[in-house]
């Protein structure tokens, strides 16, 4: 058998293996992740021809799945799980300036479409009333909109002219990407200065860009990159978070729940707050101080800690809101697979069969 489908083997033997634990346990064994990642390890050094490149690309998964772990759309182990999987494609696919967006694309599709159905057929129509309103706040989008003209624009410009010997290609998920960065530091230092800023850099941006700015081509992206970032951010966010959540008693709570809402210590006082509203920044400066618990799956210290101050009524709320886990790792293997035998993009393959 050939080197490479040998290993691929191998990495959908295991990764089945991984996946049959999530949705049995709902947790990805990191021994698991440990012996997928020393096989990749051994795969590259006995295949890969071009080291710089091959570390380049899991470098910036790891980014990537950094920073959706820590943007709450998937879960460290299935963050880990897409990084190491990374290791196991195939050699000519390095090139490609998309293969990360098309792995994810083929990762993200499917769960999608299986997600979507399932929420909107569940959905009520008050919720879906209430989801829209949630989404069309006329000032987050304007200045969703302003952000994404200006400022995002100048920063991957900035990038790409520092990485000229790597180019960085600014496809739409590497801008979704700077979107979600940049809206969360925007809710968490809001004033009228910085509003003032990122008005004055759209401004420029159309000024100095106005060949690009007064395009159609533009204008498709633009609306494109808005209304998807819209449509995942809030829409679909509003109604997974009223769906796929519950009330639990603090008193019930167990090891290995996931909470949609963080326990946040204030000095001597415990208060609770929603994902759903909650700030990335105010993620990045609570985590090492004043979030009581693990922001994955709660810890039986977790557990422990969170009744213990709940009996000393120095926790003044009697219950909290756990997700309803969805097991992700086999769309995550799916994804590897199709990114396999696509060379690249499931989409770009249909359409190319359908020509």
């Amino acid at each position: 058998m050939p080197l490479f489908e040998f290993f691929f083997a191998i990495a959908v033997i295991v990764s089945l293996y991984i996946s049959i634990e999530d949705i049995r346990h709902e947790r990805i064994p990191n021994k698991l992740i440990a012996l997928l990642l020393f096989l990749g390890i051994v795969y590259q050094a006995l295949f890969v021809s071009s080291p710089l490149a091959a570390i380049a690309l899991f470098s910036y998964a790891l980014f990537i799945s950094f920073m959706l772990w820590f943007l709450g759309l998937w879960p460290a182990g299935d963050a880990k799980l897409f990084t190491t999987l990374i290791l196991f494609l195939p050699q000519q696919l390095y090139s490609s300036q998309s293969l990360i967006f098309d792995f994810l694309v083929n990762t993200f599709v499917p769960i999608f479409f299986f997600m979507f159905f399932v929420i909107i057929a569940r959905s009520k129509l008050k919720l879906i009333k209430d989801a829209l309103r949630f989404t069309l706040n006329p000032y987050n989008v304007f200045m969703l909109s302003v952000i994404l003209l200006g400022f995002v624009w100048f920063l991957t410009q900035t990038i790409q002219l520092l990485t000229f010997q790597f180019p960085i290609q600014a496809d739409y998920f590497i801008t979704l990407i700077f979107m979600f960065i940049i809206f969360e530091f925007f809710r968490r230092f809001l004033s009228a200065k910085l509003e003032l800023f990122f008005f004055g850099c759209a401004v420029l941006r159309v000024l100095i860009d106005y060949r690009t700015v007064y395009s159609f081509a533009f204008a498709q992206k633009f609306f494109t990159i808005l209304f998807v970032f819209l449509f995942f951010r809030f829409f679909i966010l509003y109604l997974a978070f009223k769906l796929y959540t519950y009330k639990v008693p603090i008193r019930k709570l167990k090891p290995g729940m996931s909470l949609a809402e963080v326990v946040i210590q204030r000095g001597d006082h415990f208060e609770k707050k929603s994902f759903l509203n909650a700030s990335l920044i105010g993620f990045m400066t609570q985590r090492r101080e004043n979030i009581i618990h693990s922001l994955d799956f709660l810890t039986k210290e977790d557990v422990d800690r969170i009744k213990k101050l709940r009996r000393e009524n120095k926790i003044p709320f009697a219950s909290i809101l756990v997700n309803k886990v969805q097991p992700f790792a086999i769309f995550i293997l799916l994804g590897y697979i199709l990114t396999v035998f696509c060379q690249g993009s499931f989409m770009s393959f249909l359409v190319r069969l359908l020509k």
